[in-house]
């Protein structure tokens, strides 16, 4: 009865949480190329992990890349990931142009980032710098429709900022 009793405590637990920091970096290994995990938050509704990164090129199997809005919808719609390489276009910017032709397909985006953010976001720091970057012309926005994930590059440190809500 005790073992019972454990097993179904342990399997409650890894249940709790939407991502595990493993897979979650072999997911993103595809894309880019990672160092050091910095932070990691997951739970039943919510990712927050910021990575620090080795180079901040993309590699060549990464998403889509897309130089407009209408071009980035269009592959949103099929649920591939797109990379909005939009010089001094802030993510903030992008989920606005995003919604402004497809109010759904930019709330998608837009609660792939501030659901967790609310959710997660413990740690003023990691609240602050979630703002900065969410805000900042030099970040680099990546949405994956399919997974509900949103990735910020960051140059000017070399970070990768990871966020996915399961709402």
């Amino acid at each position: 009865m005790r073992g019972l009793a454990g097993l179904a405590m342990v399997l409650a637990l890894t249940a709790c949480a939407l991502d595990e920091e493993e897979e979650l970096r072999d997911y993103l290994r595809k894309w880019v190329f990672l160092a050091q995990t910095k932070h990691f938050v997951s739970k039943s509704t919510c990712t927050i992990a910021v990575f620090e990164l080795a180079a901040d090129t993309l590699r060549s199997a990464g998403p889509r890349q897309v130089h407009d809005f209408r071009e980035a919808l269009l592959l949103i719609k099929q649920g591939r990931a797109v990379w909005f390489d939009m010089p001094g276009v802030t993510p903030h910017e992008v989920s606005r142009g995003i919604m402004s032709l497809d109010l759904p397909a930019g709330l998608g985006l837009v609660s792939a980032g501030v659901g967790p953010a609310l959710d997660c976001i413990k740690d003023p720091a990691i609240s602050n710098g979630f703002h900065a970057v969410i805000t900042s012309p030099q970040a680099v926005t990546i949405y994956d429709p399919a997974h509900n994930a949103l990735l910020m590059i960051y140059p000017p440190e070399m970070l990768l900022l990871f966020m996915r809500g399961n709402v």
